[in-house]
């Protein structure tokens, strides 16, 4: 597995590197979309809003995935790909996240749904850190978003080789993490822009679910890695027998 540690370093020139900070804010502005509309079908439809909130937010990472933007989470499979010394764009692309969140988090907040929205969100992140391990189960959880995340970029690319609808492979892990209510990292920052506490328990809990993603995130494609390794391994050997 040496060849992972050892890619050299891409240096981006000025105006890549402006491209990928845009594409990364608007990243956040998809998922600052998709969480806003995810509150408001809460709020107004009862039990069934939570399911109809799943399905609106797939629509952020659906357009994500569409017009290759660039997304922490999605960027975390990718690790095994980009090699330690590129893995500084993991953290730049969560900073330009969270200024898309932001931003939107901003218009909304003067727009006719910031009463809704601002009170869904407290409530939503009350009740996280309501509880006295609130710590663990935002590790925990955000292991889970991390895995179904990989699970939804890698899909648009498997998903036509073994005949299956690329769109539906993207959407539906989607659906089902924020369906469970997940901990995403970039999503928690638009909600707790809302909430309105600066406080090491909120610096805690965003550090948490950044964690938490990028370690169930990068499973599933170590694994792949591995068995791209024992598989290439095994055709060595039958070949040196031959």
């Amino acid at each position: 597995m040496s060849d992972i540690k050892l890619k050299t370093f891409e240096k981006m020139s000025g105006i890549e590197l402006l491209v990928f900070l845009l594409l990364s804010m608007g990243s956040g502005v998809m998922v600052g979309i998709g969480g806003i509309s995810s509150l408001i079908a809460n709020a107004l439809l009862g039990e069934i809003g939570r399911l109809v909130g799943a399905t609106l937010f797939s629509l952020g990472i659906f357009a994500i995935v569409t017009y290759n933007m660039k997304l922490f989470t999605g960027m975390v499979a990718e690790i095994p790909n980009l090699g330690i010394k590129n893995c500084w764009r993991l953290p730049v692309c969560f900073i330009g996240n969270a200024f898309g969140v932001a931003f939107v988090a901003l218009l909304a907040y003067y727009s006719p749904v910031s009463e809704t929205v601002v009170h869904q969100s407290k409530v939503l992140i009350g009740t996280k850190l309501a509880f006295d391990d609130w710590a663990i189960r935002a590790f925990c959880s955000s292991i889970l978003c991390g895995i179904l995340i990989t699970i939804s970029v890698k899909s648009r690319r498997y998903a036509t080789q073994k005949g299956m609808s690329a769109t539906l492979g993207v959407v539906f892990p989607i659906i089902v993490f924020a369906f469970c209510g997940f901990d995403h990292s970039v999503a928690n920052m638009l909600y707790l822009f809302y909430f309105g506490e600066i406080s090491w328990r909120v610096v805690g809990y965003i550090f948490i679910a950044f964690s938490g993603n990028l370690i169930g995130g990068v499973i599933f494609p170590i694994v792949s890695k591995l068995r791209e390794y024992t598989e290439k391994k095994k055709a060595e050997r039958q070949e040196s027998k031959n």
